[in-house]
């Protein structure tokens, strides 16, 4: 998916086929396709352009287990933490499930003789005839990437240091990276796996990024280049390449960026945003303008402690195959893909999906669709018909099924951000985005009491819409376990704490091509383009506090950037209300203890989308047709007006006639580029002078 906005707030998105062989051609095809769609060459595009990008490569290297061949080096007693983790089996209640197989294999994780204690004192001498050793052994055994992990290295990081320097005189060539510069924190298997994960990551991404960027200086690129994070937040090719793990879970991380970006022009700040696409469904609620992020998250038995947004993702796409399990129909999490993809494509593809129901439904109409592909009835007939005779059902009923199940699975994933987490749903609105959520986002909305539905022009390429709209974000955190309420103490911690805004700041400095180059205060930027080195830096610090004594700990920000016995009494209160809301009790008389500072730096996009005019008194958006849809609804919605016993006529909107102000009553369809929307009975839909779609339901 490729976004663009021009210096007028113009946006135009495009949809290319993906190239695993070589993902940057797709990139070079994509802002070519846009070039074509904007009237201009590709040179000329590329003469005036800021690349922001985001890449499933990390995540997929990961889950194919491709990446580079890693060895580790670790403090002597210590090599089997990535073996042993937290203790606890990886699928608990499984007893003949086998261990996560690790990404360091044991022959390749050696030891060093050099030990720290929890204050950062030495407490024995670093061996570098260990060193030397360990470099030998992977040199002979073809090792690409090394990772270093030394116990209580984030209080004291020379050993580290002297390991890496050590390894890259003796290893020239080889991708090396340290803990205490991965994730300077507190428990080993946190720090040791994130930091694995990086190493092993490092060789492939930093490839990849060279060759990206090779493509595009030679396309005609003049501006930067900038890539997407796992919090949402955009930053530099030498962070990204020093910090490749930073970006796993960067593709759906700008979905609710981009919600919360679309909600907030319509004066909204709590925010459920749905992004359905071709094989699975992402979903994640924005509460009083704040997007929640998650620390430490498990990604494919691996852990990763870096914060990445906290977006919920389940098997539901339009791709998702529909299956008989025990004579149960369910939906997903199995996908055609987009090869062969859906029955309906004609490319070879047999077995029943979610796009095959809907076409069947009359949801979607015959003909030409985004990614170059047609979609037709009679192959879609013929996968859904295989799980109809299964059910000895008609075909319509068994299409009509997978639309019910597919519903349910997707509102109760919903149900799993909100109700679950003690959320009303009927507090937020809904911004739906992909290929296939405007079509059910009316459905899945009346499950869950949702009235406002929000869809805008951008959102079959909604995250990348939203890479465009994100801020460059820089975070870091540092462990520093300690009681409060000793005046001393709060000395010690602004002691760390100025060091690691000091740190946050030299990052947030860092150009396009200068990780050490100061970034100077200014005014803002105005227009829509990407100034290099003029935008201001908006720095917040924090504070992790637990109850003494717990396993866990919450993040707070602080109002100001020191801590003292007033700030620290507030971030307590504040500790307490917090705790409250997410698990339901507090404990105020606990004496609490922080576990880690942290410090976030923000350069803001200036940005703006250009509004709409209004239309003129009297200007009627007139409907091209209409379509009968099986009867999809309950009881009395579907016997509304214009319905015939079990199916209803929907009438056919083009989306290029829209004008902002006119109101259509559903059921209606909507046909815009890239994506239907269906507008169920009961809900009308109205373009927006913001260039949105807004769906209210009648009460």
């Amino acid at each position: 998916d490729v976004a663009a906005v021009d210096q007028k707030g113009s946006l135009v998105i495009t949809k290319v086929a993906s190239d695993p062989d070589a993902p940057e051609n797709a990139v070079v095809a994509g802002i070519r396709s846009l070039a074509t769609q904007m009237g201009m060459d590709l040179v000329g595009l590329l003469s005036e352009a800021t690349i922001v990008h985001g890449s499933t490569l990390a995540i997929n290297t990961l889950l194919t287990r491709t990446g580079a061949r890693t060895g580790l080096i670790c403090t002597e007693g210590f090599r089997d933490i990535t073996e042993i983790r937290t203790g606890w089996r990886h699928e608990r209640f499984d007893l003949r499930a086998p261990p996560p197989i690790p990404l360091v294999p044991r022959h390749l994780r050696l030891e060093v003789r050099e030990r720290m204690d929890e204050n950062g004192k030495v407490m024995r001498p670093l061996a570098e005839a260990d060193i030397r050793a360990a470099c030998r052994v992977f040199e002979s055994e073809a090792v690409e990437a090394v990772a270093v992990c030394l116990l209580w290295s984030f209080m004291n990081a020379t050993h580290e240091l002297r390991v890496r320097e050590t390894c890259e005189r003796l290893l020239p060539g080889t991708y090396v990276t340290v803990s205490s510069e991965v994730l300077p924190e507190i428990r080993e298997y946190d720090r040791w796996s994130t930091t694995v994960l990086n190493a092993y990551l490092g060789p492939k991404f930093e490839g990849y990024i060279d060759r990206l960027e090779d493509c595009l200086r030679e396309a005609g690129l003049r501006g930067r280049i900038q890539y997407l994070q796992s919090n949402g937040g955009v930053a530099n090719r030498n962070e990204i390449a020093r910090l490749p793990a930073r970006t796993l879970l960067s593709g759906p991380a700008t979905g609710p960026v981009a919600a919360r970006y679309i909600a907030s022009r319509e004066g909204r700040d709590n925010v459920i945003c749905i992004d359905m696409g071709g094989t699975s469904f992402d979903t994640s609620a924005v509460t009083r303008g704040e997007i929640r992020q998650s620390r430490p998250v498990d990604i494919d038995s691996l852990r990763v402690g870096f914060p990445m947004v906290d977006v919920h993702s389940i098997g539901g796409g339009g791709g998702s195959v529909a299956h008989l399990d025990s004579g149960i129909l369910r939906v997903g999490p199995q996908s055609a893909g987009s090869h062969p993809g859906p029955a309906a494509y004609g490319l070879g593809g047999s077995d029943p999906t979610v796009t095959d129901a809907d076409l069947l439904l009359g949801l979607y109409q015959e003909g030409p669709i985004a990614g170059g592909v047609s979609l037709s009835k009679s192959p879609a007939r013929a996968a859904v018909g295989s799980v109809a005779d299964e059910m000895q059902m008609p075909v319509a009923a068994a299409a009509q099924g997978i639309w019910r199940v597919l519903t349910d699975q997707l509102a109760e994933a919903v149900r799993g951000i909100t109700i679950a987490e003690g959320r009303d749903p009927r507090d937020y609105v809904m911004v739906a985005g992909g290929g296939a959520g405007p079509a059910h986002c009316c459905a899945i909305a009346d499950r869950l009491g949702v009235t406002d539905v929000f869809v805008p022009r951008a959102a079959p390429a909604l995250c990348a819409f939203g890479a465009i709209v994100t801020d460059e974000i820089h975070d870091l955190r540092r462990s520093y376990p300690m009681r409060l309420g000793d005046g001393a103490a709060y000395e010690e911690l602004n002691d760390a704490l100025k060091e690691i805004q000091s740190e946050v700041l030299r990052r947030a400095g860092a150009g396009p091509g200068d990780a050490s180059a100061p970034r100077a205060g200014g005014a803002r930027h105005s227009g829509n383009r990407y100034p290099e080195g003029d935008e201001p830096v908006e720095l917040r610090s924090g504070i992790e506090l637990r109850y003494q004594g717990q396993l866990w700990e919450i993040l707070l920000w602080l109002d100001g950037d020191a801590i003292d016995p007033a700030t620290a009494e507030a971030a307590v209160n504040t500790f307490h209300e917090r705790h409250d809301e997410l698990y339901g009790y507090s404990e105020p008389d606990t004496p609490c203890e922080a576990v880690s500072v942290a410090v976030q730096a923000t350069v803001r996009r200036d940005f703006s989308l250009a509004d709409r005019p209004p239309s003129d008194d009297g200007h009627e958006w007139r409907p091209v047709g209409s379509r009968t849809i099986a009867g999809l609804w309950p009881g009395g919605v579907s016997q509304s007006a214009g319905s015939v016993g079990n199916r209803i006529s929907a009438a056919l909107y083009d989306g290029a006639d829209a004008v902002a102000g006119v109101p259509i009553d559903g059921p209606a369809l909507i046909y815009e580029s890239m994506c239907v929307i269906v507008v169920d009975p009961g809900w009308t839909a109205e373009l927006t002078t913001t260039d949105t779609y807004h769906l209210s339901r009648g009460t």
